[in-house]
């Protein structure tokens, strides 16, 4: 019987494309081109729904990346590993709870327990990563959020791997916020692109991102990944 892997990107690859196969289907009904299936309708929605569909390439996205970190601590605990014998990168998950209970305590308070109580956790036997804990690096998902998501894990640099997907993350992220804060509307946006452009993107985005979530199961699939050697 084989072994399970340690890090198992099947589930995630196969929701994320399913949330782009959406958009392609969005795309395919609206496409007012002579001859596609929109061409005939009465009503001409395609800017709208180019405007639309980045939001949705945003929604993808951002669930890919929250779920690559979710995986990667249920992995870590499936290890059943203590505290004590994780790397670095996720003791600092393990002790999360506790080193933020750190900052709202009274300075004096730190040497009567609660500093003592992060070194005890550190040494546990036991593993206490929950796996909820996103690292939020503030900046909103751009491209910084998915370098400090590299960085924390021990994850190759993520530039070389979404290659031409790299320079579209913040104008995604841009044109996103625009439309749910209001500042624009869904047909403002799509204007920006043609449905070539959609389409091409779209095609881009799956492509390098389900390259990206290879990248780190080829990295996080040994224990050594998250252990300290003894």
């Amino acid at each position: 019987m084989a072994r399970r892997p340690i890090f198992e990107r099947g589930p995630l690859e196969k929701e994320f494309r399913q949330r782009i196969a959406v958009v392609r289907k969005l795309l395919d009904a609206t496409d007012s081109s002579p001859g596609a299936a929109g061409a005939g309708s009465p009503i001409d929605v395609s800017r709208e729904t180019r405007g639309l569909s980045i939001v949705l390439l945003y929604a993808a996205y951002e669930n890919l990346l929250k779920g690559i970190s979710r995986s990667l601590l249920e992995s870590a605990t499936q290890l059943k590993l203590g505290n004590r014998r994780l790397k670095p990168e996720f003791q600092v998950f393990a002790i999360h709870a506790k080193l933020q209970a750190l900052t709202d305590i009274a300075a004096h308070q730190i040497w009567k327990g609660s500093g003592r109580g992060v070194i005890d956790a550190l040494l546990d036997k036991t593993c206490s990563i929950k796996s909820n804990i996103f690292p939020n690096d503030g900046s909103h998902m751009r491209t910084g959020q998915v370098v400090t998501l590299c960085e924390v894990y021990g994850l190759n640099p993520p530039g070389p791997v979404l290659r031409e997907a790299w320079g579209r993350i913040n104008t995604v992220v841009s044109e996103r916020n625009s439309i749910a804060h209001g500042q624009r509307t869904p047909e403002e946006v799509g204007r920006n692109y043609s449905i070539g452009d959609l389409r091409n993107l779209v095609d881009i985005w799956e492509r390098r991102w389900c390259d990206f979530l290879t990248d780190v199961e080829n990295k996080a699939s040994t224990r050594d990944f998250y252990r300290e050697p003894r």
